[in-house]
Formats: C-alpha cells, structure tokens, sequence
C-alpha cells in the first residue's frame, strides 16, 4: 500500500495523471470548448509537474522499491518536462494550419508522458512493461491524427502493429526472467544474477528485453518503422516521436543494464556493438539518398542512437555520462530542426523536401543561418555543441579499449556530415525557387533561434554541464 507519506515520491506523476482525467472530461462533455484554453491548461500542467519535483525527496522509493527516485532521475524527469513543454508550445498554430487541432492532442501527449516519467522510475520489470504500453498506446493515436490521410492511416497502423510485437518481445523476456528469478524486482533480480551470472534463461530473457527496448529507440536492426511512420505522422507529432522517448528508453536501458543485470556483460555487451555499429551504418548510409527531410532526418535519429550506444557499450561512468550528454544535445538540436520544419509552408500546403528551401538564405537569412548552426552541431563539426557530444563519446570509448568503436564513429560522422551539408547548401547555394511567403510562427522562430544559440554557445557552458552531469550521476 502507499502511504499518504509517500505520495511525495509521486507527486509530478499524480499531477499529471489528475490534470489528464480533468482535461479529457472537459474535452469530452464541454460542448463549444475552448481548445486554446485546453492548451493552456496543457502547459499549466507540465509546469505544476516541473514545479512539484523540488518536493521529490532526492532519494526515496515506494511499493517495496518497485518505483525508485534519485537526483539523476529527478532532473531527467525535468529535462523531458521542458521539452514537453516547449513541443506544447510551438504546436498550435502547425496543428490549426493541417486542420488537425482536436482535444485530443495534448491529452494524449500527457498520459504519454506520465508513462515515460514512470519508466524513469521504473525498479520493477511489470511497472517497465506497463509504463511503456501507457506510453506507447497514446502515441499510437497521436499518429493517427490526420485521420484523412493515407499516409498518416499507414504510418499509424505501421507503428501499432510493430509496436505491438516490440511490447510482446519485452513482456515474453520479462516473464523469462521471472521465471528464473521468482521476481520482477530489479534489486531481486541483482541478488540472483550477482550468483547465477552464466543462467541461460535469463540472458535470453535480457536479450529479448533489450530488444524491445532498442524498437523504442529506433536502433538497427529494429529501425524499420521509424521513416514511414516519422512521415506519415503530423510533424509536431514526430517532434515528440523524435525527442522524448529515446532519453526515457536510454534511461530505462542504463537501469537496467548496470543495475539488476551488470554481472550479464557478457551477454549484453556484444549485443550493443552490434545494434551500435548497424545504427550508425544503415542511418548515415540510408540518409544519404533522402530528399524529403523527415524521411532524412528519421535515418539521422538511427544513426545517432548508434552513437548513444558507443558509451553504453564501453560500461564504466564517463562513457555513460558522455551518452547523456549527447542525448541531451542531440534532444535539443533535434527539437529546433523539427521546429523548422513546421514552420515551412508555400499558402495552403505544408514543405517538407530539401528543394522546398532552395535559397532560404536570400528570403529568411536568421532562420537559414540559425537552421545552419544546428545542422553543424549534428554533424559534429566544431565548435558547436555536436563536436563535444561526438568528442566524449569517442573518447570514453577509446579509454574503454573500444577503438574500433570510435573508428567507426569518425568514419560515420564524416558520412553524415554529407547529408547535413547538402541542406545547408540548399539554403545559401542553390537558386531561390519559389519565395516562401508566409509570416513566420513566432513561437516556432523562438525555439529554433534559441536551440541554435545554446548548440553556438555549448562551448562556454559545457564545463559547468559536465560537472553538473557528474554531480547528479553519482549521487
């Protein structure tokens, strides 16, 4: 049972899952509702829920430890919250454009949210698989939000139908280990496998979760979903698809990983550098020949949690503090990149190919300039934020003994680089088609300038972001 003493472990969860419940009965009996207010109250929410983990006890856990909170989780939790936030922030105006403005949306995006943040938490293998379904079920319907559209139909039924099988796949590993174990409960789990190391049941069970996970990280060879379904989708849907599940799957991986299973790194170990070098390959190779840019930047996504995974797989505390780092960068440049392409628009119809911006430069030269700086950052050329994300991956895995890692890192990276600075060409090289005449989304100009100037300026504030990165990582 939790007690009324503990509800403080839960509060940013609670917050969100009550406001959820109140909003969805105002969407569905209001008639005549407001849907700006609905999306104020939206934002309301994230930022009661940001608000209220200052009273999250630092370390604390309830139901016997199956929910767990520390300062790396607490401040993980708020980084999502913001990203969330700034998503809510910039969609309205993208979703009125497309005809797709329904209550719907933001509701959805909260109750996928409240599962990514229990994933976080998540110290039991059955709160995991429950908070991933949560999460997953709602962005199944986010998809399928441009109900008119073929390719939406697709994208959605797509994502649902592999989905499902990734949800399979972990659950079936999940009942493997409990099998063995007699417990879902991480710390159990830990005490059997720190005696039973060489168990085969359970290092199938692992290799069975771990590939359910990887199918939420977007990681080769369970990428196959991801560009249909980034196309098919409404952009500031794939802006959530882009971002905030692949920090709460990392998370989820490194809890479980160098927790209940740390003594399986002989099961788990090639298993990484196997899924770290295919992403890496099949995204820079497959991006290379895409000219619709969610189609591009979806291959980028595989090829950048290939990089993520070079510091798991090198298992020690600098390489894992170095795949946050470049999450959180790559979050960010991401975040302004999708930003952008929202806010492309010829009249009535929404851009989303390379030759669309054909000498945007000439017409919006602060937007050009700003998309070129988080285009840089991506591809890892200094001194942008990318290049130190890039730098210390490399080099923990270097440390690690992992040179062939790292080597294949800087060879992908230079292939990346290509796709990166084709668009960045588009935009200052090529002749102006026709002239984008809009008036830019403010919101959306916003994010993008602000995204480009903390990707500029990460050189000044990277020192005082390690050391808060190592201050939180090992309390």
């Amino acid at each position: 049972m939790i007690y009324f003493s503990n509800l403080n472990s839960i509060l940013p969860e609670l917050v969100i899952f009550i406001s959820g419940m109140i909003l969805l009965m105002y969407g569905a009996f209001i008639k005549n509702k407001n849907l700006s207010n609905l999306n104020i109250l939206t934002l309301l929410t994230i930022f009661l829920a940001s608000i209220s983990l200052l009273f999250v006890p630092d370390k604390s856990n309830i139901a016997n430890s199956t929910f767990v909170n520390n300062l790396l989780t607490k401040y993980i939790k708020l980084f999502i919250l913001i990203l969330a936030f700034l998503v809510i922030y910039i969609s309205p105006n993208y979703l009125k454009r497309n005809q797709i403005y329904f209550f719907e949306y933001p509701i959805l995006l909260l109750f996928s949210l409240l599962g990514m943040l229990v994933m976080i938490s998540a110290n039991d293998l059955i709160v995991l698989y429950i908070s991933i379904e949560l999460q997953s079920l709602s962005l199944y319907v986010l998809v399928a939000l441009r109900r008119g559209s073929v390719k939406g139909s697709e994208a959605a039924l797509k994502y649902f139908i592999l989905g499902s099988i990734a949800s399979a796949v972990i659950l079936y590993g999940c009942s493997m280990v409990y099998s063995v174990v007699g417990s879902t409960n991480y710390e159990i789990i830990k005490q059997f496998s720190d005696q039973s190391y060489d168990n085969l049941i359970l290092s199938l069970g692992l290799v069975l979760i771990i590939s359910g996970v990887a199918f939420k990280l977007s990681a080769a060879p369970f990428h196959m979903w991801t560009p249909d379904v980034y196309e098919g989708s409404p952009t500031s849907v794939t802006t959530v698809l882009i971002t905030l599940p692949k920090l709460a799957a990392l998370v989820v991986l490194v809890n479980l990983l160098l927790f209940p299973f740390h003594n399986q790194t002989f099961t788990w170990v090639p298993i990484i550098i196997i899924i770290s070098i295919l992403s890496m390959a099949i995204g820079s190779i497959s991006a290379l020949k895409q000219d619709n840019l969610k189609r591009l930047f979806a291959f980028s996504t595989i090829s950048n949690i290939g990089y993520v995974m070079i510091g798991l797989a090198s298992v020690n505390d600098e390489s894992i503090k170095a795949s946050f780092l470049y999450i959180f960068i790559y979050t960010l440049a991401t975040l302004g990149m999708f930003s952008f392409i929202m806010i492309l628009r010829r009249e009535d119809r929404q851009l989303v190919t390379i030759s669309d911006i054909s000498g945007l430069s000439r017409s919006k030269p602060l937007l050009a300039l700003s998309v070129a700086i988080l285009l840089l950052s991506l591809a890892g050329i200094p001194p942008f934020g990318g290049f130190f994300g890039k730098l210390f991956i490399f080099t923990a895995a270097i440390e690690a003994g992992n040179l062939y890692l790292a080597i294949a890192g800087v060879i992908f990276s230079v292939i990346s680089a290509y796709y990166y600075l084709k668009i960045i060409k588009t935009m200052y090289l090529d002749e102006i088609g026709e002239e984008l005449n809009y008036i830019l989304d403010q919101k959306q100009f916003f994010v993008i300038i602000l995204m480009a100037f903390l990707m500029l300026f990460f050189v000044i504030y990277a020192n005082t972001l390690i050391s808060f990165i190592n201050f939180i990582y090992f309390q």
